[in-house]
Protein backbone atom coordinates (compact mmCIF):
# COMPACT_ATOMS: atom_id res chain seq x y z
CA UNK A 1 0.00 0.00 0.00
CA UNK A 2 0.95 3.56 -0.70
CA UNK A 3 2.33 5.21 2.24
CA UNK A 4 -0.17 8.22 3.04
CA UNK A 5 -0.83 10.44 5.65
CA UNK A 6 -3.14 8.30 7.63
CA UNK A 7 -0.29 6.37 8.79
CA UNK A 8 -0.07 9.10 11.06
CA UNK A 9 -1.81 8.59 14.26
CA UNK A 10 -1.18 11.59 16.60
CA UNK A 11 -3.18 14.56 18.35
CA UNK A 12 -0.23 16.77 18.29
CA UNK A 13 0.94 16.96 22.12
CA UNK A 14 3.98 13.92 22.16
CA UNK A 15 3.36 13.36 25.28
CA UNK A 16 -0.05 12.03 25.05
CA UNK A 17 1.14 10.47 21.94
CA UNK A 18 3.97 8.38 23.94
CA UNK A 19 1.22 7.42 26.56
CA UNK A 20 -1.37 6.29 24.03
CA UNK A 21 1.24 3.90 22.10
CA UNK A 22 2.90 2.53 25.36
CA UNK A 23 -0.72 1.54 26.34
CA UNK A 24 -0.79 -0.38 22.59
CA UNK A 25 2.27 -1.70 23.03
CA UNK A 26 0.91 -3.05 26.97
CA UNK A 27 -2.26 -4.24 24.99
CA UNK A 28 -0.47 -5.61 22.20
CA UNK A 29 1.93 -8.15 25.00
CA UNK A 30 -0.92 -9.34 26.37
CA UNK A 31 -2.61 -10.66 22.78
CA UNK A 32 0.62 -12.32 22.07
CA UNK A 33 0.73 -13.66 25.72
CA UNK A 34 -2.85 -15.07 25.19
CA UNK A 35 -2.61 -16.94 21.38
CA UNK A 36 0.96 -18.10 23.24
CA UNK A 37 -1.67 -20.05 25.67
CA UNK A 38 -3.84 -21.37 22.56
CA UNK A 39 -1.37 -23.41 20.57
CA UNK A 40 0.56 -26.09 21.25
CA UNK A 41 3.04 -25.49 18.33
CA UNK A 42 6.88 -24.74 19.20
CA UNK A 43 7.36 -23.04 15.82
CA UNK A 44 4.36 -20.53 16.11
CA UNK A 45 5.27 -20.10 20.20
CA UNK A 46 8.51 -19.56 19.27
CA UNK A 47 7.49 -17.36 16.48
CA UNK A 48 4.31 -15.46 18.93
CA UNK A 49 7.17 -14.90 21.56
CA UNK A 50 9.76 -12.99 19.83
CA UNK A 51 6.86 -10.61 18.66
CA UNK A 52 5.93 -10.32 22.19
CA UNK A 53 9.43 -9.39 23.66
CA UNK A 54 9.49 -6.97 20.50
CA UNK A 55 6.30 -5.36 21.96
CA UNK A 56 8.40 -5.37 25.54
CA UNK A 57 10.97 -3.35 23.79
CA UNK A 58 8.95 -1.07 21.81
CA UNK A 59 7.40 -0.08 25.50
CA UNK A 60 10.52 0.28 26.80
CA UNK A 61 11.51 2.87 24.07
CA UNK A 62 8.44 4.95 24.27
CA UNK A 63 8.58 5.08 28.14
CA UNK A 64 12.48 6.51 28.29
CA UNK A 65 11.37 8.64 25.79
CA UNK A 66 8.49 10.23 27.72
CA UNK A 67 10.58 10.32 31.11
CA UNK A 68 13.17 12.17 28.55
CA UNK A 69 10.35 14.72 28.37
CA UNK A 70 10.35 17.10 31.86
CA UNK A 71 7.76 18.28 32.76
CA UNK A 72 5.93 15.62 30.91
CA UNK A 73 2.37 15.68 33.15
CA UNK A 74 0.10 16.94 32.63
CA UNK A 75 0.07 16.79 29.12
CA UNK A 76 -0.69 19.98 26.85
CA UNK A 77 0.27 23.27 27.83
CA UNK A 78 -2.24 24.87 30.23
CA UNK A 79 -2.29 23.99 33.81
CA UNK A 80 -5.48 22.99 35.50
CA UNK A 81 -7.75 24.55 38.03
CA UNK A 82 -5.66 24.32 41.17
CA UNK A 83 -8.35 24.40 43.68
CA UNK A 84 -9.68 20.86 42.03
CA UNK A 85 -6.51 19.31 40.73
CA UNK A 86 -6.01 18.08 44.26
CA UNK A 87 -9.39 17.16 45.01
CA UNK A 88 -10.56 13.67 45.22
CA UNK A 89 -14.66 13.21 44.67
CA UNK A 90 -15.95 10.21 46.09
CA UNK A 91 -19.06 9.35 44.50
CA UNK A 92 -19.60 5.78 44.73
CA UNK A 93 -22.04 3.57 46.60
CA UNK A 94 -19.68 0.70 47.20
CA UNK A 95 -17.13 0.28 49.81
CA UNK A 96 -14.70 2.87 49.95
CA UNK A 97 -11.35 2.42 48.87
CA UNK A 98 -8.31 4.61 49.93
CA UNK A 99 -5.01 4.82 48.09
CA UNK A 100 -2.37 7.20 46.98
CA UNK A 101 -4.30 8.18 44.14
CA UNK A 102 -6.75 9.62 46.80
CA UNK A 103 -5.01 10.12 49.97
CA UNK A 104 -1.72 11.87 51.22
CA UNK A 105 -0.94 15.69 52.16
CA UNK A 106 -1.66 16.05 48.03
CA UNK A 107 -5.31 15.32 48.13
CA UNK A 108 -8.32 16.61 49.72
CA UNK A 109 -10.75 13.86 49.42
CA UNK A 110 -14.17 14.47 49.22
CA UNK A 111 -16.72 11.68 50.18
CA UNK A 112 -20.16 13.93 51.29
CA UNK A 113 -22.74 14.51 48.49
CA UNK A 114 -23.35 17.41 49.77
CA UNK A 115 -20.26 18.73 49.29
CA UNK A 116 -19.58 17.57 45.59
CA UNK A 117 -22.80 19.41 44.45
CA UNK A 118 -21.82 22.62 42.72
CA UNK A 119 -18.34 22.60 43.23
CA UNK A 120 -17.77 25.60 41.35
CA UNK A 121 -20.15 27.63 43.68
CA UNK A 122 -23.07 27.28 40.88
CA UNK A 123 -26.22 26.04 42.35
CA UNK A 124 -25.39 22.20 40.80
CA UNK A 125 -28.14 22.64 37.90
CA UNK A 126 -26.50 23.46 34.54
CA UNK A 127 -26.73 27.23 33.77
CA UNK A 128 -25.40 29.50 31.12
CA UNK A 129 -24.64 33.29 31.45
CA UNK A 130 -24.57 34.76 28.21
CA UNK A 131 -23.97 38.72 27.14
CA UNK A 132 -26.82 40.53 25.45
CA UNK A 133 -24.63 39.86 22.38
CA UNK A 134 -24.57 35.70 22.70
CA UNK A 135 -28.01 35.66 24.13
CA UNK A 136 -29.44 37.67 20.53
CA UNK A 137 -26.73 35.65 18.72
CA UNK A 138 -28.88 32.53 20.38
CA UNK A 139 -32.49 33.87 19.33
CA UNK A 140 -31.46 34.36 15.66
CA UNK A 141 -29.86 30.63 15.53
CA UNK A 142 -33.19 29.88 17.74
CA UNK A 143 -35.30 31.59 14.45
CA UNK A 144 -33.41 30.27 12.10
CA UNK A 145 -33.74 26.96 12.86
CA UNK A 146 -36.86 26.01 14.84
CA UNK A 147 -39.34 23.72 13.08
CA UNK A 148 -43.00 24.00 12.23
CA UNK A 149 -44.54 21.73 14.97
CA UNK A 150 -47.83 22.18 12.74
CA UNK A 151 -45.34 20.38 9.43
CA UNK A 152 -46.64 17.10 8.38
CA UNK A 153 -44.18 16.46 5.41
CA UNK A 154 -43.56 12.66 4.08
CA UNK A 155 -41.07 10.89 4.81
CA UNK A 156 -38.82 8.75 2.50
CA UNK A 157 -40.09 5.20 4.41
CA UNK A 158 -43.63 7.01 3.42
CA UNK A 159 -43.29 7.96 -0.25
CA UNK A 160 -45.53 5.48 -2.51
CA UNK A 161 -48.00 4.74 0.26
CA UNK A 162 -51.22 4.77 -0.07
CA UNK A 163 -52.89 7.46 1.74
CA UNK A 164 -53.75 6.93 4.97
CA UNK A 165 -53.78 2.83 4.68
CA UNK A 166 -52.94 1.47 7.78
CA UNK A 167 -52.09 -1.57 5.85
CA UNK A 168 -50.12 0.44 3.42
CA UNK A 169 -46.29 -1.23 4.89
CA UNK A 170 -47.89 -4.67 4.66
CA UNK A 171 -48.91 -4.18 1.18
CA UNK A 172 -45.67 -2.56 0.03
CA UNK A 173 -43.98 -5.51 1.37
CA UNK A 174 -46.04 -8.10 -0.25
CA UNK A 175 -45.97 -6.53 -3.60
CA UNK A 176 -42.06 -6.39 -3.63
CA UNK A 177 -42.13 -9.97 -2.13
CA UNK A 178 -43.84 -10.65 -5.83
CA UNK A 179 -41.78 -8.62 -7.81
CA UNK A 180 -39.12 -11.02 -9.96
CA UNK A 181 -35.30 -10.42 -8.95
Amino acid sequence: MPWTSAYIDTIGEPTADLRSNIAAEARAKIVYERLIACTDDPGVKEALGFLMTREIAHQKSFEKALYAITPNFPPGKLPGMPEFTGVYFDMSKGNEVRGPWNQGPRWEYRSDPESQMAVDGGSGEPSVSLTPDEQAACDDMALRTSSDPASDPPTGAELGMAPDDPDAPAKAKSASARKPK
